[in-house]
């Protein structure tokens, strides 16, 4: 084994050992109505997530309070859903040209300017459609080649990871909502060890979550209990960490590819 092979396979043995410990990313979505919810979220133990909507009465203000305290925030991009369900005005839907998608995308990623990615709110109609995908990946990458993604996965035939892959955005999709019964503690109770379940079972699992006080509740009790087992880590220390890994397994490979042939 050559010496920058056999460096290549310390520094893998180095990132296995240290990713021994699960890693759970948090994504808190829907903040911009409250200002009280969202005081509370932000006191929550660990490193987590916080999607914003857009032209909201306290987005702004929300987003200020949460980057001056070190907190990761993330455009909460409306989107069309399948259903009756009342969507924001900002909200991109399939009537819209591409150029108009492409103003609206702009537009909102705009207002926010210290966020490092975005989520899709609701959309369940429009992230089933690819061509009304492509458009909105290509022009947050024509904005800042630094923001990613998160499929929200509000839909199982949602095309929105794809579109992002295509057009370069760095992406990831959600494993688990925490709160889609959120009147039911117990149901949370149950999304929560899912959330640690398949954390273990793939070495990470990102879980979304809502302001709603039951939500806060068993975060606040839950959280503090899974610090000895987990990691927290945003998604873009998640994206990171991920990045890492492949251009170190990369590297080995293509060194022992060049050692065969030696």
């Amino acid at each position: 084994m050559t010496r920058a092979l056999a460096l290549l396979y310390s520094l893998l043995l180095s990132a296995s050992a240290h990713a021994e410990k699960p890693a759970l990313a948090l994504v808190i979505d829907d903040l911009g109505y409250s200002l009280d919810q969202a005081k509370k979220i932000l006191q929550l133990p660990g490193e987590h997530t916080y999607a914003i909507l857009p032209s909201t009465t306290y987005g702004r203000k929300i987003a200020h309070m949460a980057t001056d305290s070190g907190r990761e925030i993330i455009l909460h991009m409306p989107m069309q859903s399948s259903g009756d369900n009342k969507i924001e005005d900002t909200a991109l839907h399939d009537g819209m040209s591409e150029d108009q998608i492409s103003v609206s995308v702009t537009s909102m990623i705009h207002e926010f300017p210290r966020i490092k990615g975005f989520n899709n709110h609701m959309g369940s109609r429009m992230t089933e459609i690819g061509y009304m995908m492509r458009p909105v990946m290509e022009t947050v990458r024509g904005l800042n080649q630094n923001l990613y993604f998160l499929d929200s996965r509000t839909t199982p035939l949602s095309k929105a990871y794809q579109q992002a892959l295509r057009a370069g955005v760095a992406t990831l999709k959600r494993d688990v909502f925490l709160d889609f019964d959120h009147t039911n503690p117990e149901s949370i109770e149950f999304q929560y060890d899912l959330w640690l379940e398949k954390a273990r079972q793939k070495g990470y699992a990102i879980a979304i979550g809502h302001p709603h006080q039951s939500t806060i509740d068993v975060l606040a009790r839950r959280l503090p209990e899974s610090f000895a087992d987990y990691r927290f880590m945003t998604l873009s220390q998640l994206i990171e960490s991920q990045q890492k890994e492949k251009a170190l397994w990369l590297a080995y490979l293509s060194q022992l590819q060049k050692d065969s042939k030696n």
